[in-house]
């Protein structure tokens, strides 16, 4: 069974205790998968596919029937209640639990589900429904039992915080396993958890319905490779998650799964991340049919897509992106288009020495430290021997990303490295640290030390005209007193060949500086009463706005 945002504790055959927040699952349906498949395996062929329940002779709107309507309130039980078709278009059929008919649910609710599984959507594919985008991006579904490719989507009330389920047994015969079957492709939906016919809850429909579609292609795959791609569905139909608890605790094992909110959501970015880089419904099309599973079956895929990369190259480029999100910066490597992402969880230096400070980061999970405030950064760093670590080190100015590189410890995990332009040619530096590696313990220790800071230069230098005026502006530069505003009528003038105007603002207004065939180029620096900064950024123009790198 996959559930969302539901925590339930359940062992096969054991009665057990819902208890917790609303946001999230300790996956029970792996034990129920695996058990589902064993049976299944012993069943003789014809029995795979033979139903046991008698099947209504034709389903119409208005068709009535009893179907197992699962309690979720302890360990998963049946009851048989009455239900009836209250929709049906090209690809599907909504169901509703008669007691929730114009209570919960209502028929602008079903025509609204009917025509978004069908035809349409809010999202970036909007002249297609959930059916098509998810059978384009992840594959056909099941259709083993009942001989009809419609699905069913069932709307009843859980009695419990979750959204929606796929519940694997309805695969199987009915009284041929532990759990009863309602012999259909079926996604379940929780009339009483939102809007029935609302983006949200159509959006989980989208989400359950890949687990449908993963199931019958790869039922064996990794827990967070299947909810990933689940997320994706949502995303694709225009209704995402809200990217938020990961942000806040980024230090979560990417490749384990415990059903928690933020695991959704690592899921989400991750799948969402190598969508946008490596293929698009190529990619998704090619994980859900692919036998390998985890992390082996990206690096199948990436090899079948002909990426010359491996799912670790891809982890640490996606570590970045998940703290900077910019779309400019190496032709958006580390950015996202579909979403925009808030501040990712950070520790923070200003002063020095730093540490040693003791700690762990989880394998396959990040560790983000921003050093600020100092200038020649060195840094040191020893990690658990039998562990691989790594670290993205990314270089800034005023939020606009300089630099990224790769250090990687040498023996026993251990190392120092330093940045000598750090506070004089940028501003402040995030060191991104990694375990990529599956096994070894995840202690780590650092330190790091600056001389003092001096002052970082600017790098958002603009220029606007305004009649015969040129009119410059820049951020505040920390340490910096005063400005320094140099020009000559050469784009690649030097400065210190220039004499400058002293300012105390952080822009400038030329006067008269807007002249017909004349141009004039600017550097401006921060300066207080020991040092100043390297030059900024460079802009010139005369009726128009020009921007030398």
């Amino acid at each position: 069974m996959i559930l969302r945002y539901v925590l339930i504790i359940a062992m096969m055959f054991v009665t057990t205790t819902v208890f917790g927040s609303d946001r999230c699952l300790t996956r029970a349906y792996d034990s129920y998968r695996f058990e589902a498949l064993a049976r299944a395996a012993e069943l003789p062929d014809h029995l795979r596919t033979t139903p046991t329940r008698e099947p209504p002779d034709t389903v119409y709107v208005g068709a009535e029937w009893d179907w197992y309507i699962w309690d979720l309130s302890g360990m998963p039980a049946a009851d048989l209640l009455p239900c009836t078709v209250r929709g049906m278009g090209e690809h599907c059929y909504v169901v509703v639990e008669n007691s929730q008919w114009n209570v919960t649910v209502n028929q602008e609710d079903v025509d609204i589900v009917v025509e978004r599984f069908n035809n349409s959507s809010p999202g970036p594919l909007p002249d297609k429904g959930i059916y098509e985008i998810n059978t384009e991006a992840f594959g056909d579904p099941p259709d083993a039992l009942d001989n009809d490719p419609r699905i069913y989507i069932l709307y009843y009330d859980f009695q419990i915080s979750a959204d929606g389920y796929f519940w694997i047994f309805d695969q199987y015969p009915d009284e041929t396993q532990p759990f009863s079957s309602n012999e259909c492709e079926v996604i379940y939906l929780n009339s009483g958890a939102a809007d029935p016919g609302g983006d949200y809850l159509l959006a989980v429909g989208a989400h359950e319905f890949q687990h449908m579609i993963h199931f019958n292609h790869d039922p064996d795959e990794a827990a967070w490779v299947d909810e990933g791609l689940a997320e994706v569905a949502m995303f694709l139909y225009g209704h995402p998650d809200n990217v938020s608890s990961f942000p806040a605790y980024p230090d979560n094992n990417l490749t384990q799964w415990n059903g928690s909110w933020a695991d959704y959501i690592k899921t989400y970015l991750w799948t969402l991340y190598v969508y946008e880089h490596y293929g698009q419904q190529q990619l998704t099309w090619d994980l859900v049919h692919e036998p390998a599973n985890s992390m082996a079956g990206y690096d199948s895929v990436f090899a079948q897509l002909g990426f010359e990369t491996l799912f670790e190259d891809v982890f640490l480029d996606w570590i970045v992106a998940n703290f900077i999100d910019d779309e400019e910066f190496e032709n958006g490597r580390y950015g996202y288009i579909g979403e925009d992402l808030p501040g990712f969880a950070r520790v923070q230096y200003e002063s020095y020495p730093v540490g040693p400070v003791n700690t762990t980061v989880n394998h396959w999970a990040t560790d983000y430290q921003l050093y600020k405030n100092g200038t020649n950064l060195s840094y040191d760093f020893d990690g658990a021997d039998a562990n691989d670590f790594a670290i993205r080190i990314i270089r800034r100015n005023t939020g606009t990303t300089i630099d990224v590189s790769t250090w990687v410890p040498g023996a026993g995990q251990a190392g120092s490295f330093s940045l000598p332009d750090f506070g004089i040619y940028y501003e402040d530096a995030v060191m991104a640290i990694t375990s990529i590696s599956n096994s070894g313990a995840n202690g780590y220790q650092y330190s790091a030390d600056a001389d003092p800071a001096g002052i970082p230069p600017i790098s958002d230098l603009t220029i606007q005209n305004q009649g015969s005026n040129t009119i410059l502006s820049w951020s505040p530069r920390p340490g910096a007193t005063t400005y320094l505003v140099y020009w000559s009528d050469s784009p690649f003038f030097d400065a210190d060949t220039v004499s400058p105007m002293t300012v105390t603002e952080t822009g400038y207004t030329d006067v008269g500086a807007v002249v017909p065939d004349q141009a004039r180029f600017y550097v401006v620096r921060g300066r207080n009463f020991t040092t100043q900064s390297m030059d900024s950024n460079r802009v010139g123009g005369e009726f128009y706005e020009l921007t030398i790198p």
